[in-house]
């Protein structure tokens, strides 16, 4: 009875053995609703007639996971990406999610295949969790959008440029600092002495620093590491667990150069590395829940979303894309390099029509995977 674009004799006995079986069913409470007595009364669909046509205008087009999920496949093979993983996820669901090729090549010490809970390291997909975690401590009252940034770390960093006092927390979450600096978080001191190079809140310049710069006012406002702020404010009431720092050292995801399946490489500590605010071990189907999470307002408010979303600029923690095809759409992209071109590419991305996809590659075939996400996601509704 699904289905009643036609009508036949079948039709009509099933909805009148329905209709029956609706007047028999009806509780008590309910008949005492009626001035008149229910004997005989029976629940009629549509005055008694059988829906031959339910279809009341033509419908646009329906979101296929399918068709999103092949055209991942056929850019990122069309590629020759050594490995990658995805996953997606629908109205909170996860709908989809896989690997494809290696981990670790057949080269390798323990080889090992890419599968959709492979960790892999993060780069500047970091940004999103720095900012809500920043958006959490300012709906906590314990920061504000408009609070001067410098003066919570000056005692942790003193010497400071006077022009710095001129940054606020928005101007950080935003990328509108007016720095332009190092790329390297162990330059992060020294760089405060020197004067910006731009007005702060007068144009977009995006820069690592500001990021490293919050996770410095998250410690000195909460008194703990930022990693742990991150985790129990954020990560874990996501029922994100298990993403952390430490690399699983021997069988950890190795990365490849352009066309190369052998000679990999790993990375350590990222104390000293250009990954934003820190660095997280993570696979596609972490990256989706978070997503998800954020968008269902579990951890923040749906105030904080919006104040977040509807900046009309191109970055308010996640990045913004505007005037989309379908709408706006947000989230992030990462790189990370390491010697003889090795990289890895990532992107998080949540679409209108409930729809948060992820996209994770270990090799630098695929310079883009947010420009493949939302081809794969306008390809799903063709």
């Amino acid at each position: 009875m699904d289905d009643f674009s036609t009508s036949n004799d079948t039709d009509i006995e099933q909805i009148e053995a329905f209709e029956a079986l609706i007047s028999d069913a009806t509780p008590i409470a309910e008949r005492a609703r009626y001035d008149t007595p229910l004997i005989n009364r029976t629940a009629l669909r549509v005055h008694g007639e059988a829906i031959i046509d339910n279809t009341f205008i033509t419908p646009g087009p329906i979101f296929d996971r399918v068709r999103m999920v092949n055209e991942i496949l056929t850019q990122m093979e069309t590629a020759g990406a050594v490995g990658y993983s995805w996953a997606i996820v629908q109205n909170g669901q996860l709908v989809d999610a896989g690997g494809v090729g290696d981990a670790r090549t057949a080269s390798e010490e323990n080889p090992k295949p890419m599968r959709a809970r492979t960790k892999m390291v993060s780069a500047s997909l970091a940004k999103p969790i720095c900012a809500v975690t920043v958006m959490k401590l300012v709906e906590d009252g314990s920061l504000d959008l408009n609070q001067s940034a410098y003066p919570l770390i000056a005692d942790a960093f003193p010497g400071g440029h006077s022009s710095l006092g001129d940054i606020t927390i928005q101007h950080l979450l935003t990328h509108q600092s007016g720095f332009n600096g190092p790329g390297t978080l162990s330059a992060f001191p020294d760089s405060l002495a020197a004067p910006l190079s731009g007005t702060p809140g007068t144009g977009t310049r995006y820069e690592n620093w500001n990021y490293w710069f919050l996770a410095h006012i998250v410690e000195a406002i909460t008194g703990e590491p930022y990693v742990r702020v991150a985790q129990q404010t954020v990560l874990l009431p996501m029922g994100i667990h298990t993403m952390t720092r430490n690399v699983n050292e021997g069988r950890q995801c190795l990365y490849y150069a352009a066309g190369s399946s052998s000679d990999g490489r790993g990375w350590g500590d990222f104390t000293a590395t250009a990954i934003g605010a820190y660095g997280w071990y993570a696979n596609a189907v972490q990256w989706a829940k978070f997503l998800a999470h954020f968008r269902h307002d579990t951890v923040l408010s749906p105030a904080t979303r919006r104040t977040m979303l509807e900046w009309s600029d191109s970055i308010f923690g996640f990045r913004l894309w505007h005037n989309s095809p379908r709408g706006t759409y947000y989230g992030h992209g990462g790189d990370f390099f390491t010697s003889g071109g090795r990289a890895f590419h990532g992107g998080i991305i949540s679409f209108p029509d409930g729809i948060d996809a992820v996209l994770l590659t270990n090799s630098d075939d695929v310079a883009n995977p947010e420009s493949i996400l939302m081809s794969a996601y306008h390809a799903a509704y063709i």
